[in-house]
């Protein structure tokens, strides 16, 4: 079977287009087949990107791949949907094709500057459908990636031609580019700006005619990855559609803190003091508390049981701590509900106790899962509030 013809590297902007099929055959999947055309518009999966989608003849394209220069489609059908010879449509999603086109020669744009002016390689490149990240071999700060940034968004703004051809071997052996593998034929060449002045870089995908069409590049974020960087990146309606998840959030938060979008942070620094101060008023009283509760138990040479609905495992402890002086054998702190269960911390009022013994009788008991010490367990419990008082009163 000959290769398909790429129509996407003749004209990047062809949404629709007619061609004849030369194959359709069942797949795995009894409800898709597999189409093969003499021609096609749909950008197969390849260069760090996925396959287009769309339709052809109506039915859903869900994926395109291709093997030795044949693109094949896979369209969801229950019958078999075409035949040889046949003449089908086309069409692509083409507002996917564009932002997608949008995010690749942006990717085009931060990776030529970056190796321009770093000599930093692009080793890893992914276009999903909601992140872009590109990655280099070098490290870079906040403050370098806001220069490229600015630097990337001037060349938007000057409209400059993107250009993509298949150079002769000849010319090729001339060019300087940027290429992730070593290639010598059939190297499809995109450069952006006059004489590559931007970018000249091998790449099969689809790009924008000139760099005013993608709007905006926006570094949104980077991690250290593999001893280089991992860049966060949006482009075009991307860049807005973060821009206006990003504004909604913020003026969300200013209409709930009551100040001016540009004052959330500061707004946010006060709510931080703010909430400082009462955790430490709470933590006070809750330590009182602990006071009064253990002030309040009535001493016993038998054995304790307390509850409470919400104390901390070191408030827990603290309790056990105190409580513990005022038994004669165990003393349990429970925390929780019948609903959801117990936490809990078990002592002992004597040292002649050895918890360790007791644990899995605890835990028959309790429906209980833990362990520990002989001086402490601490575990959790679904049994209710009255088969665990009535445990410890046969204790």
């Amino acid at each position: 079977m000959k290769q398909t013809i790429r129509l996407f590297d003749e004209n990047s902007h062809l949404y629709t287009f007619e061609a004849t099929v030369l194959s359709c055959k069942p797949t795995a999947d009894p409800h898709s087949f597999a189409v093969v055309l003499d021609a096609t518009a749909f950008f197969p999966e390849g260069g760090g990107q996925g396959a287009d989608r769309g339709t052809l003849e109506g039915l859903t394209v869900i994926d395109v791949q291709e093997a030795n220069g044949i693109i094949t489609h896979t369209v969801c059908a229950d019958a078999c949907p075409f035949t040889e010879g046949q003449t089908v449509h086309g069409e692509l999603d083409r507002a996917l094709r564009h932002e997608r086109m949008q995010c690749h020669t942006g990717e085009h744009i931060v990776s030529g500057i970056i190796h321009r002016r770093f000599g930093f390689r692009n080793v890893g490149f992914h276009l999903g459908d909601d992140d872009v990240t590109l990655d280099f071999d070098g490290v870079l700060d906040r403050a370098a990636l806001d220069d490229i940034e600015e630097e990337a968004n001037r060349a938007v703004v000057a409209c400059l031609p993107v250009r993509a051809w298949y150079p002769d071997p000849e010319d090729l052996a001339k060019l300087p580019y940027r290429a992730k593998l070593d290639l010598t034929e059939d190297v499809r060449i995109v450069e952006i700006g006059e004489d590559g002045s931007i970018d000249r870089c091998a790449c099969c995908a689809p790009h924008v005619s000139n760099t005013g069409e993608i709007g905006l590049i926006k570094l949104v974020d980077f991690i250290h990855y593999k001893g280089g960087v991992r860049i966060h990146m949006h482009c075009g309606v991307r860049a807005l559609a973060d821009y206006r998840r990003r504004y909604t959030a913020v003026s969300t938060m200013a209409a709930a803190m009551s100040v001016k979008q540009d004052e959330v942070v500061a707004g946010f620094d006060r709510l931080q003091g703010e909430l400082e101060e009462k955790k430490q008023t709470i933590s006070a009283l809750r330590g009182r508390l602990e006071v009064l509760m253990a002030d309040a138990i009535v001493p016993t040479e038998g054995s304790l049981c307390l509850f409470d609905t919400d104390l901390e495992p070191i408030e827990m402890r603290r309790l056990l701590n105190r409580a513990v002086e005022k038994c004669g054998r165990f003393c349990g702190v429970f925390v929780g509900d019948d609903e959801r269960g117990y936490r809990y911390v078990i002592g002992r009022g004597t040292p002649e106790l050895d918890l360790r013994a007791y644990t899995k009788e605890i835990n028959a008991a309790l429906s209980a899962r833990g362990g520990g010490s002989s001086e402490m367990l601490q575990g959790s419990a679904t049994a209710t509030r009255a088969q665990i008082e009535a445990f410890f009163e046969s204790l």
